[in-house]
């Protein structure tokens, strides 16, 4: 015999499907976390932005950015005084991009203001080219790493990378974080490192370069970490020092990618990149303006420097592996330390 619900028993049923279809409007969105890694569900694939308008300036290079200069002009002999053999071996590719050696110095060439100007600056772009690529390239493997985690819901992996760029993982959710992740992660323009590390070491030549491997004139408040400038508005600040120059340009860069100071500049390159424009040096120099004292006046410089060297042209590179391996041999006197 068949048996009917009892009203109390339906009555009941239905209350709890009903309770069921209004619970979710009563929580809020979850917070970001790793929890939500087994119950998000994979979204489909999808490419980089930011590095398809990246490749698609290499692929296009501005012809009106090259001219024979100093930088072609400077002698094989010059180049292989000051640095090892290899850093001769600049070129344009059949892409229209320069080859540039995938070589790199510990320390700045000493004996560099003894040189022409136009020799200095040739040998000085020669030993910062590598170490900028390098540092940009590093930056765009945590990148590529990023979207990965993206792609495939590893939260993470997107809170580690958020971590190392200095986002508070705690106080945001997830579309927060990935938003200001992907702001971080990106690279400085060549030019724009180029400009900064000239005027911060005098091309190469200042005590700070030459003593403590410090190219991009960073304050440190640390004691023991740095060379004491002659004139300090603090008495506790110091220029930080690095054991090599690849330190001082990853510290550039993550100094860019991670202060509050740099919020604008951060924040106008991610307006180039989502107009679908890759900017220049030129066109972030605008924003550097709390990088040093002068404010105003230290954007013109930068600009003045990248427009009358042609800097330009620089963000037109990418490293290539050389056949022969004798650029590894020790360097000749002015690699000896002072």
């Amino acid at each position: 015999m068949i048996r009917f619900f009892q009203p109390s028993i339906l009555g009941a049923l239905l209350l709890a499907v009903f309770a069921g279809l209004l619970m979710p409007l009563y929580f809020e969105k979850p917070r970001f976390s790793v929890k939500q890694i087994q119950t998000q569900p994979q979204p489909q694939q999808q490419e980089d932005s930011a590095r398809s308008v990246y490749d698609y300036k290499l692929a296009n290079p501005d012809s009106n950015k090259f001219s024979e200069d100093w930088f072609e002009l400077v002698s094989n002999d010059t180049v292989l005084e000051f640095l090892p053999s290899g850093f001769q071996k600049f070129r344009f590719g059949t892409s229209g991009l320069l080859e540039v050696p995938n070589l790199f110095v510990p320390i700045v060439p000493r004996g560099l203001d003894a040189l022409p100007v136009g020799d200095k600056k040739a040998i000085f772009i020669r030993f910062m080219l590598p170490l900028i690529l390098n540092a940009n390239q590093e930056i765009w493997e945590q990148r590529k790493i990023l979207e990965v985690a993206k792609n495939t819901a590893d939260y993470q992996t997107i809170i580690n990378i958020a971590k190392m760029y200095k986002i508070n993982t705690d106080a945001l959710n997830s579309d927060a974080l990935v938003r200001l992740a992907n702001e971080r992660v990106l690279p400085v323009p060549t030019s724009l490192a180029l400009a900064q590390a000239a005027i911060e070491s005098g091309w190469g030549t200042s005590r700070f370069s030459i003593q403590g491997n410090a190219l991009f004139g960073q304050w440190s408040w640390s004691p023991g970490s740095g060379l004491k400038p002659l004139e300090a508005s603090n008495s506790q600040a110091v220029v930080r020092s690095f054991p090599e120059l690849q330190g001082s340009v990853t510290a550039y860069m993550k100094n860019l990618n991670t202060h509050l100071a740099y919020q604008e500049f951060r924040e106008l390159r991610n307006s180039y990149v989502s107009d679908g424009k890759w900017p220049d040096g030129l066109d972030l120099a605008s924003a550097m303006h709390p990088y040093a004292e002068i404010g105003d006046h230290y954007v013109d410089s930068i600009k003045n420097i990248i427009m009358q060297n042609n800097l330009g042209r620089f963000d037109y590179s990418e490293l290539v592996n050389l056949q022969e391996t004798a650029c590894q041999t020790s360097a000749n006197v002015h690699f000896q330390l002072a």
